[in-house]
């Protein structure tokens, strides 16, 4: 696992150039004239960034399960603490999908905005970029305030369970 401070904010990092890097898939499939095409590439985009991002911050429920009993109380104490939305989490197209429309307005405008010649194409690409920028940076954010908070429950003292004085 991530250990240091400083290696969570290198992991950060190369997960932030990865989500620019979706973020330009997104906004290329965007000016597509296909109908549709550019929302199934959004879904699966998402869907593959955020895996990769668990992945990269050893949150994916794979690597949860593998963990060694007190790692993974820690981790499992830690997602419910952070409230985390897809950390340790099975993402699916569908679940990104249902997130997505909570950005609402902006990213339907996008999708609408394509069949406007040329501007609300750019428009489009802008708002997708957008869109996959905010959502990418979000979790990356949450990952890493689990693994900040997963340290600190490891650091904390074990308690013997047993009443002062028993």
């Amino acid at each position: 696992m991530p250990d240091s401070s400083e290696a969570l904010h290198a992991i950060a990092r190369e997960m932030r150039a990865l989500v620019r890097r979706r973020g330009a898939l997104s906004a290329a499939a965007a000016v597509l004239p296909v109908p549709g095409v550019d929302i199934a590439v959004d879904a699966a985009t998402f869907a593959d960034m955020l895996m990769r991002i668990n992945r990269a911050f050893q949150l994916s429920p794979e690597q949860i399960e593998k963990l060694h009993t007190d790692e993974r109380l820690a981790v499992l104490a830690a997602l419910s603490q952070v409230s985390a939305l897809f950390a340790g989490r099975y993402v699916t197209s569908a679940a990104v999908l249902t997130v997505v429309k909570q950005f609402g307005s902006r990213w339907i405008t996008g999708k609408v905005a394509k069949w406007v010649p040329i501007a609300g194409q750019g428009a489009a690409a802008a708002l997708s970029y957008w869109t996959v920028v905010k959502l990418g940076d979000a979790h990356i954010d949450e990952c890493m305030r689990v693994r900040d908070r997963v340290r600190a429950l490891l650091a904390a003292p074990k308690t013997s369970g047993r009443a002062p004085g028993a």
